[in-house]
């Protein structure tokens, strides 16, 4: 009975703590390439993969990085199939083009606790990858890309396959559509 107002005591300096953390304004990097269910934000100054997703950065250019102020926002009730907390933009504090030329990965499917799709689509030959334009480097790259396309209905339909199927492409920044699209240098199904 003596430690119950110390345990009392403790759970209310972490309870506050928890709490205090809601509307702390923070600083995050944000990289120049998305993926599927990912934004690639950091936090800084140690630039640490965030754990959830920013809200509200609706400006943000594939092929630029950005530096961006950010409040955390911790609802009193965390939704159910969601985040216990996430960050809403507030401004972006610079914005610098990535000149790299190194490509680098992407994953062509995206799971959720509900199922697992392909993160691309195509629409009058254009292939999309969300609202970015994937450009295939050349016919064969072409073709892998419609093969991806041909598993939409294997993934909905084998929930096996679907969990274990990786499916990636080797992209880089498309000179010709910098901000708005891929070029596509290769496919993997594994």
């Amino acid at each position: 009975m003596r430690y119950l107002p110390l345990l009392f005591l403790i759970a209310t300096f972490f309870g506050c703590s928890k709490q205090s953390e809601n509307g702390k304004v923070v600083e995050l990097y944000v990289d120049h390439y998305a993926q599927a269910g990912k934004q690639m934000i950091y936090t800084l100054p140690e630039k640490s993969p965030i754990d959830t997703y920013l809200e509200g950065f609706n400006d943000r250019e594939l092929g630029f990085t950005y530096k961006v102020r950010a409040q955390i926002y911790k609802p009193e009730v965390a939704p159910q199939d969601g985040p216990d907390r996430w960050y809403v933009f507030v401004k972006v504090i610079s914005k610098e083009i990535y000149t790299g030329t190194v490509p680098f990965e992407i994953s062509l499917k995206t799971s959720s606790i509900f199922a697992t799709t392909l993160a691309i689509r195509i629409q009058n030959q254009v292939f999309y990858y969300g609202d970015y334009i994937l450009r295939p480097e050349n016919d064969m790259v072409k073709k892998q890309l419609e093969e991806v396309i041909a598993l939409r209905s294997k993934l909905a339909t084998d929930s096996k396959y679907a969990a274990t199927v990786l499916i990636s492409a080797t992209v880089q920044h498309d000179p010709n559509n910098r901000s708005n699209g891929y070029l596509v240098k290769s496919v993997k199904i594994q």
